[in-house]
Order: structure tokens, then sequence, then C-alpha cells
């Protein structure tokens, strides 16, 4: 039986809890993604993977793949220290994302997926 995005956030406790629920919600109600969970935490996809959150113990990790070319949407988006054009924000407590700037950074990586293909192929 595979594990749901629902599933995941259930297991979750505390802030992260809290924290990853309101992301989760913000993604989907910015449209066009698909979620799953894939590497054991959700992943949002629409022509490749477009973004994820990952819970640690005192936040949340918003990633996105072509996040490297997003910098300019958001200063807190930080590239990963791995290759490859991730950028992250750690997100601490409720309300530290807006769900307008979840949908701008959205919409932002599904463009750069159809502008690009997927970052997996490409």
């Amino acid at each position: 039986m595979s594990k749901t995005v629902s599933d995941y956030i259930a297991g979750l406790s505390g802030a992260p809890a809290d924290v990853a629920k309101e992301l989760h919600g913000a993604i989907l109600a910015a449209g066009g993604t698909k979620d799953s969970v894939k590497w054991g935490h959700p992943i949002y996809e629409a022509g490749g993977p477009v973004c994820l959150i990952k819970a640690a113990k005192d936040h949340v990790t918003l990633g996105f793949w072509r996040g490297a070319d997003m910098l300019d949407l958001d200063p807190r988006l930080a590239k990963g220290g791995g290759k490859g054009d991730m950028a992250y924000i750690k997100v601490k407590a409720l309300g530290e994302v807006e769900q307008a700037q979840v949908a701008r950074l959205v919409a932002r990586g599904i463009a750069l997926n159809v502008e690009k293909g997927d970052p997996f192929k490409s």
C-alpha cells in the first residue's frame, strides 16, 4: 500500500505538522500539480517535479526543483548545497509563507518545466 500525502502529514506532530498541512493546502490551491509521496516525502509534479515539502524536527522545507531560476521571486529561497537547480525555504511557523506567494512560486515552477522540460530529463 502506498503512503499518501495525507498519511505523511498525519504522521507528523507539533509545528511541522501544522506547517506541512498549510503548505500542502497552498500548493494544491495554486493548481496545476499532482501530489504523491516519493523519496519519503510529498512531491508535486507538472511536466516533472515542481516542488516538495519535507518535515524536520523544527521546520518544514519547501523546495523547488528549478528554484535557482526563481530566486528573484522570494529572497528566502536559498540554493541547496548539492548539484542541480534546487532552492529551498525553511518554514518554521504558520503564515511564514503566504498562500499567494506559494501560488506564484508554484506557477513559476510549472512554467519553467513547460519551457525547459522535466528536470529529471534535462
